[in-house]
Order: C-alpha cells, then sequence, then structure tokens
C-alpha cells in the first residue's frame, strides 16, 4: 500500500471501440458486440441461444475511429 494519498489524476481514453446492440430472436435481449465486421454467430448472454449476425462495414468503424481521434476528440472540454 501507498504511504502517500495523494489524490487520482483523471485518465483519459487512450482508444476507443464502437458497441453495437443486436436484438436476440428468441428472448428480445440486446446483446452488445464490439463491431463484428464479419459474419458470425453471436450468443445471447440471457438465453444462451446461439443466432446469425449481419456484420458492420469496416470503412464506417475506421472513420468513427479517425474522425474521433481514437477517442481523444470525444473527451469533455472541461477535462483538458
Amino acid at each position: 500500500m501507498s504511504a502517500s494519498k495523494k489524490p487520482l489524476t483523471p485518465v483519459k481514453p487512450a482508444g476507443m471501440e464502437l458497441i453495437f446492440l443486436y436484438p436476440c430472436p428468441h428472448c428480445n435481449r440486446e446483446v452488445p458486440l464490439i463491431a463484428p465486421s464479419r459474419p458470425a454467430m453471436a450468443q445471447c448472454d440471457a438465453c444462451r441461444e446461439n443466432f446469425p449476425i449481419v456484420p458492420v462495414d469496416d470503412r464506417t468503424i475506421r472513420y468513427f475511429k479517425l474522425i474521433l481521434a481514437g477517442g481523444k476528440a470525444s473527451i469533455d472540454p472541461d477535462f483538458l
């Protein structure tokens, strides 16, 4: 344990990911997936059923990451 108890400085984001919500066709729960760019099978975390998903466009993901500078451009100006 540290002897000094100085306050922690807020940490800035080091990167970003986009989360897409896919409705489970079995129980209707929204299943969060991090930018799936290939066709795949997803598993619902509530009912544990598998279902196929439609992938997202990888160029769109790269565009958002570029425009937001990997998350750095999203920082609240009050914390810069």
